[in-house]
């Protein structure tokens, strides 16, 4: 628990440590490797693990680290209702979950249940994405431990939510069956997913790729069904929905936050895309 400086009394189910993958307190962990590697023990079988990489465990995953060298880490626990109060490992695991995560716009937890012949907990990456990770931890572990202001939480929670994003981009690049797999697109994909907040242009793209404009389109909607100014507003306008119903952040900085260049821009999109202002939004969720 973290105790908030702002309220008396108040304590919210959220920790961090830079020692140790996996707490006490019965939490989900997202632990980011950042340096060195080692031999553990996840539920018994052993996995290799090289930084950098992401592991992804539910309360019950037992770990244990048998052997390292060098091993740098930073870890964040959370309860599921730090994320929502309506969120509890219950509701999570129940066969209506995915229907519930369609209908109230919650993350989705597959990650830390998911295991099988290739998967175990861990995702590697590659090393020029460590940063943009990096980042949302130590953003998290700031709001933590200096709680600024009284938007702490909802910042945190925000960077949770948006690490829940890079991993589930980071699973489908390495594990993902895609029939319309294409390298090029791929790593656009990346891209965008890692750099919502930034603005960019199709002919950025094609100069940063080595690609000509007409190709990358005509991939980019063969892969994904969508052009990608499409593709980029609808997950700018995800993300978005998640931080409005699970935050009290403002809405200058959330339309920031999300890539829109204002705020007048982003309630203009957001009311296109779902009929409803911010405002409205936040209120029915």
């Amino acid at each position: 628990m973290t105790k908030c400086r702002f309220w008396e009394n108040r304590y919210l189910p959220i920790e961090y440590s830079l020692e140790n993958m996996q707490s006490t307190e019965g939490y989900f962990s997202l632990c980011l490797i950042k340096r060195g590697n080692a031999v553990v023990s996840i539920d018994g079988i052993k996995c290799y693990l090289s930084a950098p990489a992401l592991l992804c465990l539910n309360p019950d995953r037992k770990t244990e680290i048998i052997r390292s060298a060098k091993l740098q880490m930073k870890t964040i626990y959370f309860a599921p209702e730090f994320i929502n109060r309506n969120l509890s490992v219950e509701r999570i695991t129940s066969d209506d979950y995915e229907l519930n995560c369609r209908l109230f716009d919650f993350p989705s937890f597959d990650l830390f249940y998911q295991t099988d012949d290739t998967f175990n907990c861990i995702i590697p990456f590659e090393s020029e994405e460590l940063g943009k990770v990096e980042f949302l931890f130590d953003s998290i572990i700031e709001q933590l431990s200096v709680q600024p202001d009284n938007m702490w939480s909802c910042r945190a929670r925000m960077a949770v939510i948006r690490i829940f994003d890079y991993a589930a981009n980071l699973y489908e690049g390495l594990f993902g069956v895609n029939q319309e797999s294409d390298t090029l697109v791929d790593c656009i994909l990346t891209f965008i997913e890692f750099n919502l907040e930034k603005q960019f242009t199709i002919e950025w793209l094609s100069r940063e790729y080595s690609t000509n404009r007409t190709t990358l389109m005509a991939d980019f909607k063969r892969v994904t069904g969508k052009t990608i100014n499409e593709f980029v507003l609808d997950k700018r306008i995800d993300l978005s929905k998640q931080i409005l119903a699970f935050t009290n952040i403002s809405i200058e900085e959330l339309a920031l936050k999300c890539g829109f260049s204002s705020q007048s821009y982003f309630t203009r999109a957001f009311k296109k895309k779902t009929g409803l202002s911010p405002m409205q939004f936040r209120k029915q969720a």
